[in-house]
């Protein structure tokens, strides 16, 4: 019999207590609720010798997430956990979350061999004395991956793997990636980037045994199908409440099939009677429509299916808001007059407003506005409050995101950021004036780059990415990548001078910078024999391409100068720096927002893995220029 787990909603953790191997229970999506102040446990500081003799400490960790590996290489249950490990160690330090492993082995050879067999290239300190795991609260005979946040909270973790049915591995994985904010890596039956799968074909049948239904038979209704588990109190409540609006809507075209996960009928007979149920449950003997969905153990799972055979809704657990979703995706899949379900008191969130505002929201999640969550994750500054407010929806505003409350449905730039609490329904005044101010309120000079209202305005105009609906699911991740890199003029147009020009007036920033190796990175390519390859020479030269810069200027352009990052000099030369506005000035800009997009046009992925995460270690070299704020009048 498999084990499933009672759907916990968004902000579900790995941990029972300490360690299991399982999930807390709760009502899923649950209502916003204040949570006491960081009640996990705080990592404790260690450090040790890695397997290879270097040293190391929780330093790796510091300000980003982290997932330690905790084992001894003959532990019961470590193969399963190291499978786990398997599948997210990759994208996870590619998200830059920093790996550790803690091996108890008392020979470290054993551990080498068990790390080179997996394949895992980070450090693992040597726990021969099982000092740290103790530290880490892990049993002695078994493995662990904790997992930690930026601020250094142990927020989740798998343990004792060998007490738990190995079928419960594939959702303990996925719930793992769900928590470090890694992409799902099967997702075959769930609504993505606005593409709605086709649905696959079921067969289940009635406890009797004597009917078989299949989606086919259900060609043109709306179907929803409900995975169910009959002694899942959450499952109750999702059942009694889809009984309810299918009895409330009276529709024939509406087909609920809730196919229960165990087989044992007369326990699901009796939860049909004790719930006074009007709906049929019916069994998935071969598990063939598990297996197609994409099932992963988590009850209650809920599919709503179009009449067209598209999934339009995949939801999870069962709680009001949960509700109020699933009312509005079903009476608009049956083309029924949907309600405004809006909250009455607190921001909404953009699932409610997909709903009715498909092709507005499609667009949307091709925009880095979706994920300007996720990118403070990655930068270890999803409880930073200089950053929450244009990161989130409704930061420091009643019923607003509030990293203290469980909010997955507030996070990122979304449809209330730019059109009001509750959109033009509860906020007709919000953008009146036009969305230039709105847009301009956390665009400012020190959060981005040359940013001019029109230029950006296409990137998340519903209108003009209307065109994008024709795009497939490959394209439109191809797109988002593409925009990823944020691909664009960084400097207003103007003629190039070269570094000397700077001297007279910067001279302790062009001792700087003479000392660095941007002064000498053309030369680096003669070294390489690179010189004349025109692709490493934008990177290696200032102004390439330019009039006035490289290779027109001449070798005074021969490096990365001080026009690389602040942009042409001319006019700042010619007007003796009097004016503002001649140059760009670093000094005040964030560097996460806008320093990392000039560095990253040449630092990127491809040709410097990682620096993006390395960005404030690197700026310490070159750090120049900085004046003293005046304090403030008393």
């Amino acid at each position: 019999m498999p084990t499933f787990r009672i759907r916990t909603g968004a902000a579900a953790r790995l941990l029972a207590g300490v360690f299991a191997a399982s999930f807390l229970c709760g009502p899923g999506a649950a209502p916003a609720v204040a949570q006491e102040a960081r009640r996990e446990l705080a990592l404790p500081r260690f450090e040790g010798v890695t397997l290879d003799g270097a040293r190391v400490s929780t330093d790796l960790l510091q300000k980003r997430r982290g997932l330690i590996f905790v084992f001894g290489s003959s532990d019961p249950d470590v193969g399963r956990t190291a499978a786990i490990l398997d599948g997210v160690h990759a994208d996870a330090a590619a998200a830059n979350v920093a790996l550790l492993g803690v091996n108890r082995d008392a020979s470290p050879e054993l551990a080498r061999q068990f790390v080179r067999r997996h394949g895992f290239g980070f450090p693992v300190l040597s726990d021969r004395d099982g000092q740290i795991s103790q530290k880490l609260r892990v049993p002695p005979t078994s493995s662990a991956l904790l997992i930690v946040d930026a601020e250094g909270y142990v927020i989740g973790g798998i343990a004792r793997l060998g007490e738990q049915p190995v079928d419960q591995d594939d959702a303990l994985a996925r719930e793992l990636r769900r928590l470090l904010y890694l992409e799902p890596k099967d997702a075959a039956a769930t609504p993505r980037l606005g593409i709605r799968p086709e649905a696959p074909d079921f067969d289940v049948v009635t406890l009797d045994a004597k009917t078989h239904v299949t989606l086919d038979q259900l060609a043109g209704k709306v179907v929803v199908l409900v995975f169910f588990l009959p002694t899942c109190p959450h499952c109750h409540d999702a059942l009694k409440f889809l009984d309810g609006l299918q009895k409330q809507l009276g529709n024939p075209d509406l087909a609920i099939v809730a196919v229960s996960v165990s087989d044992k009928k007369y326990v699901v007979e009796e939860m049909v009677g004790d719930l006074g149920l009007t709906l049929v449950p019916y069994l998935d003997l071969n598990r063939r429509a598990q297996k197609a969905y994409g099932f992963n153990q988590g009850v209650p799972e809920i599919f709503v299916i179009d009449r067209g055979r598209r999934i339009v809704s995949r939801t999870d657990g069962s709680s009001p808001r949960i509700h109020v979703r699933l009312t509005l995706a079903i009476r608009q899949a049956l083309g029924v007059a949907n309600p405004i379900l809006l909250e009455k008191a607190a921001y909404s969130g953009e699932e409610l407003c997909s709903v009715c505002h498909e092709q507005p929201h499609e667009s949307w999640t091709l925009t880095k506005h979706a994920y300007a969550f996720e990118t403070l994750v990655e930068h270890g500054a999803d409880r930073d409050p200089e950053c929450l407010p244009c990161h989130t929806v409704g930061w420091g505003k009643t019923g607003g995101f509030d990293p203290k409350l469980r909010q997955e449905h507030l996070r990122g730039v979304q449809c209330e950021s730019c059109h009001g609490r509750g959109g033009p329904h509860q906020s007709p005044e919000f953008a009146k004036a036009g969305y230039e101010s709105v847009c301009l309120g956390c665009h400012t000079a020190e959060h981005s780059l040359h940013f001019v209202f029109g230029e950006r305005l296409p990137l998340v105009s519903h209108a003009a990415n209307a065109q994008l609906a024709s795009l497939s699911l490959e394209q439109r991740q191809e797109l988002l990548a593409k925009r990823d890199k944020r691909e664009r003029q960084l400097f207003e147009k103007g003629d190039y001078v070269g570094s000397a020009s700077c001297q007279s007036c910067h001279a302790k920033e062009h001792e700087l910078w003479s000392a660095s190796a941007h002064a000498n990175a053309f030369g680096t390519l003669a070294k390489s024999g690179e010189q004349k390859n025109a692709d490493c020479q934008r990177c290696h030269t200032t102004g390439f391409g330019e009039a006035t810069g490289f290779p027109h200027g001449g070798k005074t352009f021969e490096n990365v100068g001080c026009e690389s990052c602040h942009g042409p000099g001319k006019r700042h030369v010619d007007d003796a720096g009097k004016s503002s506005g001649t140059i760009l000035r670093l000094t005040e800009k964030c560097d996460s927002c806008v320093i990392m997009q000039i560095c990253g046009s040449c630092h990127d992925d491809a040709n410097d893995p990682g620096f993006e995460f390395e960005l404030d270690e690197k700026l310490a070299k070159l750090r120049h220029g900085f004046r003293e704020k005046k304090a403030a009048p008393k």
